[in-house]
């Protein structure tokens, strides 16, 4: 039981904070600090995961879904360019993520997590010094929408966040905080319950107590994550995830 709150905390916080689930998760499983890989319990936390996500941001995926069934409402116009362009910015990390997602396997050393790790904090501390004097836009444009999807691709390597990757993408693409988050964590929805469905593929398994409570405790601390997400992109403090995640590569590096 332990083991399952620590599995749904660590991978619900560092599924939405700039740090990396996989990067953690990683980390986490080559000091032996969490059981090995068990299917149903990993399936339960990413549907945790996937349920904060939906219940925090359920007012606009209602009327995202409203939108499904009136597409030739004008009232529903930005709502059909965001389902268009999340569909673009999802392919790059589908392709990728079929093709390469064995080879990404063989390469999750604790040396390359290091260099990553490092790697998403300057993509962060840059990122986020890159757009201080940049004005807001809100842009709808398809070369917005490719931009962040190369971003989010990139994240398919252990130690680069994909929360970080896209939101940092989308504000020196001109979003506004609140855009950038928003369209990160939908874009989210489709990533994550996309890795939901290959995670399924990959057999079955047993349900237990332990799977119903990771995640729970993956939603719960999901939430949380964010909540604290949410305030450091408005307040412009994403850059000090990037310090941590600097640290931490360079302390992973140094116990090579």
């Amino acid at each position: 039981m332990i083991d399952a709150i620590l599995i749904g905390i660590l991978q619900g916080i560092t599924e939405f904070l700039p740090v990396s689930s996989s990067g953690h998760i990683l980390y986490a499983g080559k000091m032996s600090l969490i059981p090995g890989y068990q299917l149903p319990l990993w399936i339960s936390v990413h549907m945790g995961t996937v349920i904060s996500i939906v219940l925090y941001f359920r007012k606009r995926i209602k009327k995202m879904l409203v939108s499904l069934v009136n597409l030739n409402s004008p009232e529903y116009r930005k709502e059909h360019l965001l389902w268009k362009n999340l569909i673009i910015a999802s392919i790059p990390a589908a392709i990728l993520g079929i093709l390469f997602d064995s080879y990404i396997e063989k390469i999750a050393t604790l040396t390359v997590l290091g260099y990553c790790w490092i790697i998403n904090g300057i993509i962060l501390i840059a990122g986020e010094l890159l757009n201080k004097n940049k004005r807001n836009t809100d842009s709808n444009d398809l070369l917005s929408a490719i931009v962040i999807g190369i971003f989010q691709a990139i994240a398919i390597l252990p130690g680069i966040s994909r929360s970080g990757a896209t939101i940092t993408a989308a504000r020196n693409m001109g979003f506004s905080p609140e855009r950038a988050f928003e369209f990160s964590f939908f874009l989210g929805i489709l990533t994550i319950t996309g890795g939901f469905i290959l995670e399924l593929a990959k057999g079955s398994g047993s349900f237990t107590i332990d799977c119903l409570i990771a995640g729970v405790s993956g939603f719960i601390s999901g939430y949380i994550a964010l909540m604290i997400l949410s305030k450091a992109v408005q307040k412009a403090k994403m850059k000090w995830f990037g310090v941590y995640t600097i640290i931490a590569g360079f302390i992973t590096l140094a116990q090579q």
